[in-house]
């Protein structure tokens, strides 16, 4: 599988890896200066680390979609379950919504936020029902970040649908379904992928990279892959339709569709390695 040979390359990127997940971790809000936008994106924004970033809207409701970026880049350090008021412990771990919702959910192949706010009201296939998109953000709330959700008439849940609404534009990127496997997941191999190219980042122990000490409430550098502080056995990373293309598509981070590191066996792979490790039950009481 010529292992090594994304090792070198991986372990040469690694410094600059870094500084951009230093970056895309710690979001600050732009305040509204002359060049702040009047009216929403009507065009795919880019909140990444090479684009112009967000800058808080010179709207009426600026201000809340600007705490509504903040929730999605900060999750951990506004709602997480280290942050001083313990009334605001929504999110059960330390991780951000962007964590898989890229660059504030404006990557494309990042699991993009772009675009979905006008497709809901829509019937989930999981609940087997039509669902709100407060409903959706819930989910994600109970599941994701392995907490309990927000009220509905709180202003965290109002601040997340004005950020959704404000780049809810542009049309949204069809999902794409895993491709499938060349030959049956093997966790195994998987190991030996992730020791070899994600360990780097993700720890050994896949308990990730925080970005400061326990208890501060800055999240991480690199999110845990599994461990008591990850997603629950609930999310959608826990299925490979997810994450199989989500890896495949953007890890190591900085890679794209076009040019991955990892083949499609090895996504697999090491999505299947993943997923056998332990994380937390969507159905343990919190």
């Amino acid at each position: 599988m010529k292992l090594n040979i994304f090792a070198m390359t991986f372990v040469a990127g690694c410094a600059v890896i870094a500084i951009a997940a230093l970056a895309l971790h710690e979001p600050e809000s732009t305040p509204p200066t002359g060049n702040a936008p009047t009216a929403a994106p009507a065009t795919w924004p880019d909140y990444s680390v090479n684009g112009p970033g967000f800058v808080t809207p010179a709207a009426p409701d600026g201000e809340l979609i600007a705490d509504g970026y903040k929730l999605v880049s900060q999750t951990f350090a506004t709602i997480g379950p280290e942050v001083d008021n313990a009334a605001m412990r929504f999110a059960g771990n330390n991780l951000a919504c962007q964590n898989c919702h890229l660059d504030g959910g404006t990557n494309r192949n990042g699991l993009p936020l772009v675009g979905v706010f006008k497709t809901f009201p829509k019937f989930s296939p999981r609940d087997q029902r039509v669902i709100s998109l407060t409903e959706r953000l819930n989910e994600c709330m109970t599941r994701s970040m392995n907490g309990r959700k927000l009220p509905d008439e709180s202003r965290e849940m109002a601040a997340l649908l004005a950020y959704m609404r404000f780049i809810g534009e542009p049309p949204p990127v069809a999902s794409e379904p895993a491709p499938a496997s060349p030959m049956p997941a093997d966790a195994g191999r998987g190991a030996e992928v992730f020791a070899t190219v994600c360990a780097l980042c993700h720890q050994a122990n896949g308990l990730g990279q925080r970005m400061g000490s326990p208890g501060a409430a800055r999240g991480y550098l690199f999110p845990p892959l599994w461990g008591p502080d990850s997603f629950n056995d609930g999310a959608g990373m826990d299925h490979y339709r997810n994450i199989v293309g989500f890896v495949r598509r953007n890890m190591p981070r900085g890679v794209d569709p076009q040019h991955p590191q990892l083949s499609l066996q090895q996504a697999w792979d090491v999505a299947a390695y993943v997923q056998g490790m332990p994380r937390p039950s969507d159905s343990a009481p919190r």
